[in-house]
C-alpha cells in the first residue's frame, strides 16, 4: 500500500474510532442517572458491538469506558451512593481489556465494601485471576473476599496459598493463608504450609516469625489431639485419667508429644483440659467471625447516617 493510501486509511480509522467513542460517551452521559430497562440497553452496549466499533482499538475504547466508570462512581458516591451499573461497567471494560488489573482491583474493593455487591465483587476478582494469573494482589484480594465475605475458608485457603508463592508477594499473604488454613483444614496443614514457605527463599527477618507461628500451630494441634485422647479414655473407662501417662499405658496414645516451646503438657483431671507449662498460647485465628464482628460494629454508624 502506498504512503498516501496508508495515511488515508489511518485517518479513516481515527475518524471512525473518534466517532464511536463520541457516540459511547454521549450515550453514557445521557443515561447516567436513568434507571429504566431501556436505558440499560443504551447505557451498556453489548461487548460484541463495542469490539466491532473499536476497529481493533479495544484497549483505547476500554480506557474511554473506564474514565466514564470512574466518573459514574464519583457522581453516585457524592449523591445517592447507589451503583446499579458499576459491576456491569467493570465487566465490559475488562472484556475489552482483559489484563486491566486496576479495574479488577477497583471493583474487587468497591463492589463489596461500598456498593454491597459481594457476589459481583468476587465474580470480578475471579475473572481477574483468570486473566492476570501472575498478580498476587488479585489472588490475595480474592482469597480475602472468600474468607471475609463468603465464609468459604477452603476456597480462601487455596487461593491465598497460590498468592503467597507468586513473585513479589508480600509477607502478610503467607500469614493470612496460614491463619485461614488453620480454621479450614486444621492446624497441621497450616504447619506444613508455613514450613514450605520457610524453606523457599523466605526473607531472613521473617524466619523467626514463621518459626514462632509454626510452634504455636503445633501447640494447637497437640492440645487438640491430647484432649481428644482424654475424651476417648473417659468414654472407655468412665473416668478422667489422673495424668497424661495413663493415656500411654492404656494404649490411647503411643507417646506424649514434646511441647514445642520447651515446656511439657499437663492434664487438669477436674476439667479434662490439657495445657502447656511454657505459658504460650495456641494460635486459633482464621474464623470469618471477624467479619460478623466488623459488621456489628459498623451497623450503629450506618443507622445513624440514615
Amino acid at each position: 500500500m502506498s504512503r498516501p493510501l496508508k495515511t488515508a486509511a489511518g485517518l479513516l480509522i481515527g475518524v471512525t474510532l473518534a466517532a464511536a467513542t463520541y457516540w459511547l460517551s454521549a450515550a453514557l452521559d445521557r443515561d447516567l442517572s436513568t434507571h429504566t430497562e431501556l436505558a440499560e440497553l443504551v447505557y451498556l452496549p453489548p461487548t460484541r458491538f463495542l469490539r466491532a466499533v473499536s476497529l481493533g482499538y479495544e484497549q483505547v475504547l476500554a480506557n474511554v469506558l473506564w474514565f466514564r466508570t470512574i466518573s459514574y462512581f464519583g457522581r453516585h458516591y457524592q449523591s445517592d451512593r447507589i451503583y446499579p451499573w458499576l459491576a456491569s461497567m467493570c465487566d465490559v471494560v475488562t472484556d475489552l481489556d482483559p489484563r486491566a488489573e486496576h479495574v479488577y482491583r477497583f471493583g474487587g474493593v468497591i463492589l463489596p465494601w461500598e456498593a454491597d455487591r459481594v457476589d459481583d465483587g468476587i465474580a470480578l476478582l475471579e475473572k481477574g485471576v483468570r486473566n492476570v494469573p501472575d498478580s498476587w494482589q488479585l489472588q490475595y484480594m480474592l482469597g480475602f473476599s472468600y474468607y471475609f465475605f463468603s465464609d468459604d475458608l477452603s476456597a480462601a485457603s487455596r487461593v491465598l496459598r497460590t498468592a503467597s508463592v507468586l513473585p513479589g508477594a508480600a509477607d502478610f499473604v503467607s500469614r493470612l493463608a496460614a491463619s485461614v488454613d488453620a480454621a479450614s483444614r486444621g492446624p497441621r496443614s497450616a504447619v506444613d504450609f508455613l514450613t514450605e514457605v520457610q524453606r523457599n527463599d523466605t526473607q531472613e527477618e521473617m524466619r523467626e516469625v514463621i518459626r514462632q507461628r509454626i510452634n504455636e500451630l503445633a501447640l494447637s494441634a497437640d492440645l487438640d489431639s491430647l484432649e481428644a485422647a482424654v475424651r476417648t479414655f473417659r468414654d472407655r473407662t468412665g473416668r478422667t485419667p489422673a495424668n497424661l501417662g495413663e493415656l500411654v499405658s492404656a494404649g490411647v496414645l503411643a507417646a506424649i508429644p514434646e511441647e514445642p516451646f520447651g515446656g511439657r503438657y499437663v492434664l487438669d483431671p477436674a476439667s479434662g483440659r490439657v495445657v502447656g507449662t511454657s505459658g504460650h498460647q495456641p494460635w486459633r485465628l482464621g474464623s470469618s467471625r471477624v467479619r460478623e464482628a466488623f459488621l456489628k460494629a459498623r451497623a450503629p454508624a450506618a443507622r445513624a447516617a440514615k
